[in-house]
């Protein structure tokens, strides 16, 4: 049965892939547009980072045993820098199908090299991401960060019981 759920949800995930937007930078700055019109403070937040990921379409489902999947790129400077991919599997309580967009902030130097140095990271073992999900017209300017990497989950559409990021691996695509 676990077997049969793995290949429906790997089957899913990958549908889903192949009906995604092709990334390019168009969707990256779209992304970032939105954020900065639904979050107020965005644009100051994403300022204080050394680089941060955009992840324009985030896809999860799951029902006990989860999967992930998205495409995204590393931004520094204000300009992208490099396209990655995150993905990952779950087993445990959860429920459910969604898409977001998501931006995962390097706030140090030090947490930055650690992910740009690694050819696959893995949440929970190169390091730990807090994630940060709030509802649209919150105010960023006046939050005090207290993780050296931050993931703000945005532009919900479906319902999952799961927001961890856990076990989730990124590669970096080119």
């Amino acid at each position: 049965m676990k077997k049969f759920i793995l290949i429906l949800l790997f089957s899913i995930l990958t549908s889903v892939h192949i009906q995604a937007k092709e990334l390019n930078p168009k969707n990256i700055l779209e992304t970032l547009q939105r954020f900065y019109v639904d979050f107020k403070g965005g644009d100051e937040l994403l300022q204080k980072a050394q680089g941060y990921l955009v992840f324009p379409e985030v896809y999860k489902a799951g029902l006990v045993v989860g999967g992930s999947y998205g495409e995204g790129a590393l931004v520094q400077n204000g300009a992208i820098n490099s396209y990655y991919r995150m993905y990952g599997t779950s087993v445990g309580i959860q429920a459910g199908a969604r898409k977001n967009s998501m931006i995962i902030l390097f706030l140090t130097k030090e947490a930055l090299n650690r992910f740009i140095n690694k050819e696959e990271w893995k949440v929970g073992v190169d390091g730990s991401i807090s994630v940060l999900h709030w509802s649209k017209g919150t105010d960023l300017s006046s939050l005090d960060l207290k993780k050296d990497t931050v993931a703000i989950v945005f532009n919900d559409l479906g319902v999952m019981l799961n927001l961890s990021l856990n076990g989730t691996v990124f590669q970096k695509l080119r």
